[in-house]
C-alpha cells in the first residue's frame, strides 16, 4: 500500500492557488475517485488502486505549515513506512512545466515539507516536484506568490501537459520505484 499526500491549504480562496498545484492535478487526475473526509487523518482521503497496488491519496485539512500533523494516524491505521510515502508539492525554483522527482532531500524551503520531514523524523522519502514559477521570455525565473492563483493560460498548461506528467510517473513510482522514475522522468 502506498500514501500519496497532495501538499495544499485548504478553503474556496485557495482553490486555484500555486500552492494547492497537487489538488489541482489530483481532482483533473481522478476524477472519479470518491474522496471522503477523515477525521482521525484530518484529511480528505480517496482510496484507488494504480498497477496493482492499494494507494490512498491525501488532501490534508490542515494548513501547509501543519501538514505532518496527518502522519500519525495515517501510519498508525496503514502501517506506512517511510518508503510507502510519495508528496505531490509546488516548487517556486522549478517553471510550470518542469516536474522533478526527488528522494532523501531537504526541504528547499518548503514549509509542507518540513512539517512532513520534522514528523517522520527523516527526509527519507519521494517527492514529486510540481513547477509553479514562470519562466520570462529572457530565459529569467520569475518567482510569483505561492498564494496567487494561476492565470488561465497556465491552468491549461497544468490541466492538459503537466497532470497527465504527474500521473505517468506516480505509476511509475508505485509500479518500478523511485529510482527507475528518476531515471525515466529527471
Amino acid at each position: 500500500m502506498k500514501l500519496i499526500i497532495g501538499l495544499g491549504n485548504p478553503g474556496e480562496k485557495y482553490t486555484e492557488t500555486r500552492h494547492n498545484v497537487a489538488w489541482i492535478i489530483f481532482d483533473n487526475l481522478n476524477k472519479n475517485l470518491d474522496w471522503n473526509f477523515n477525521k482521525y487523518a484530518n484529511s480528505n482521503l480517496a482510496h484507488t488502486t494504480l498497477e496493482n497496488t492499494d494507494v490512498i491519496f491525501a488532501k490534508p485539512g490542515t494548513f501547509m505549515n501543519n501538514t505532518g500533523s496527518i502522519l500519525p494516524y495515517l501510519i498508525k491505521e496503514y502501517n506506512f513506512t517511510n518508503e510507502d510515502i510519495v508528496v505531490v508539492q509546488d516548487d517556486i525554483d522549478l517553471p510550470l512545466g518542469k516536474i522533478k522527482i526527488s528522494h532523501d532531500r531537504g526541504d528547499g524551503g518548503h514549509n509542507g515539507i518540513k512539517s512532513i520531514m520534522t514528523q517522520l523524523n527523516s527526509r527519507e522519502f519521494v517527492r514529486v516536484r510540481v513547477g509553479v514559477s514562470i519562466l520570462d521570455d529572457t530565459g529569467t525565473l520569475r518567482k510569483p506568490d505561492v498564494l496567487g492563483n494561476f492565470s488561465k493560460d497556465e491552468m491549461s498548461i497544468l490541466l492538459k501537459d503537466v497532470s497527465p506528467l504527474v500521473g505517468d510517473m506516480l505509476t511509475t513510482i508505485i509500479s518500478q520505484g523511485y529510482d527507475k522514475a528518476m531515471t525515466k522522468y529527471n
